[in-house]
């Protein structure tokens, strides 16, 4: 789980929330939640606006509102008015989450058919483009995970080749691409595929894994074949995909202490498969 800084109200309340690149919307936990420790009390705030409340969930109440949201931390923060904000009563695994997805027709929670917050920024003249930039570092530093670029790209981390792809599908982040390598493993076939920053697995059909998982030297864990397991110590081939065209590498990690593992997950439309790195 990746975090971010954000701050809302006047005076500023601060909060480390997820970061959520498939969802839309800022979910907080309210000050009305009986389990949770860190929690938004909206009567601290001048500028905040109630605009209305549910309580057709039993427990699961919340509240919808409007106030100044700060991306960042002090003294970089990007100021955004008129954010639109899920107060929860029910706790999250942070803060609550920011959602970095696209707009939704319901989407997750009340809110995700709201503009995305960087839209609503960039019609009120506060960032130059409507997009955002998230580097991972490949070793934590002091808790530093990497770096999140709003409303630009990020000309420090970022390499020379800055490539937009149109979106095969308006649901999520989802695009077209031409094909996969991975060591003596090749596949030309054109898939679709779900982009999600923040998640921790490769997914695609489970003939892909299966190659995949013996050029790795995996073995498998269960009489299903649903679960490989491979050591991280032994050197592991580079991933390489094409897409729009030009193609990615991803280098070979090698983590000692480390276990990688790969799973065939069912889905209700699809089989698709997973990589995961776990620690010892």
């Amino acid at each position: 789980m990746y975090v971010v800084n954000v701050t809302i109200g006047t005076p500023n309340q601060q909060f480390l929330v997820q970061l959520d690149t498939q969802n839309n919307g800022l979910y907080i936990q309210d000050k009305s939640c009986r389990f949770c420790n860190h929690t938004f009390d909206s009567s601290k705030s001048s500028t905040y606006k109630f605009l209305s409340q549910n309580s057709s969930l039993g427990n699961n109440n919340y509240t919808i509102g409007q106030d100044v949201v700060n991306l960042g931390l002090s003294p970089n923060l990007l100021p955004i008015p008129n954010t639109i904000i899920e107060q929860d009563t029910w706790p999250y695994y942070a803060d609550g989450i920011l959602g970095l997805g696209l707009q939704q027709d319901g989407g997750y929670g009340y809110i995700g058919n709201n503009l995305p917050i960087l839209v609503n920024a960039y019609n009120q003249g506060v960032v130059d483009q409507p997009v955002y930039t998230i580097y991972l570092r490949k070793n934590i530093q002091n808790g530093d995970a990497g770096v999140i670029t709003y409303g630009g790209v990020d000309s420090t981390n970022c390499g020379s080749v800055i490539a937009y792809q149109p979106l095969a599908k308006y649901e999520n982040y989802i695009i077209a691409f031409s094909g996969i390598s991975y060591g003596s493993y090749a596949n030309s076939n054109p898939y679709t595929t779900l982009v999600d920053a923040t998640s921790f697995y490769i997914a695609g059909p489970p003939s892909v894994i299966a190659n995949m998982a013996k050029v790795a030297g995996a073995i498998s864990t269960d009489v299903n074949n649903n679960f490989y397991q491979v050591n991280c110590d032994q050197q592991l081939p580079s991933f390489s995909f094409t897409i729009g065209g030009k193609q990615y590498t991803v280098d070979s990690v090698r983590s000692l202490n480390h276990i990688a593992i790969f799973m065939i997950r069912e889905t209700n439309d699809l089989d698709s498969l997973c990589l995961k790195v776990n620690k010892n």
